[in-house]
């Protein structure tokens, strides 16, 4: 008997070595389960834990110097629209034309030296400060730099 036990330990080591259809099915489903899971829960990671980077400014030319005039010259910086003024002390600022309030679009009047806007009577001065009305804070401002008679926009202040 010892020889026949011998045999049959033999052909359960062999099947257990050779892969049937059922083991093979097995194994390609928990693979394929495997890889859907992982496709599922990876854009969940990546919501959860996302890249945070700074923001990318771009340099941009406004104007020349000599080519401002008391009207200041608009402009639109990265989707939000801008107006560079020459304040009375001859330095310049630039300034984005939405307001604070709730967002309306603001317009520089050159002979009150104000920026008013339409849509709640709100008044900020040359500096971008809230004379009256409703807005809650200065308009936003942005980086300038006066390089070679040349004005350059270099980013969004916070």
């Amino acid at each position: 008997m010892s020889d026949q036990t011998t045999i049959e330990e033999k052909q359960k080591e062999e099947s257990r070595a050779q892969i049937t259809r059922r083991r093979f099915l097995t194994t390609l489903f928990a693979a394929a389960s495997a890889i859907g899971l992982g496709a599922f829960l990876a854009p969940l990671v990546r919501f959860a834990y996302p890249v945070v980077t700074g923001p990318v400014f771009e340099r941009l030319r406004l104007a020349s110097v000599e080519d401002i005039t008391p009207e200041g010259v608009r402009f639109e910086y990265q989707e939000v629209p801008g107006m560079l003024i020459q304040k009375q002390d001859g330095s310049f600022a630039a300034f984005s034309l939405v307001c604070t309030h709730l967002g309306c679009i603001v317009r520089w009047d050159a002979i009150d030296r104000e920026f008013k806007c339409p849509c709640h009577a709100g008044f900020f001065d040359e500096d971008g400060e809230v004379i009256s009305g409703p807005p809650p804070r200065p308009l936003n401002r942005f980086t300038i730099a006066v390089e070679n008679g040349g004005i350059f926009v270099e980013g969004i202040e916070s």
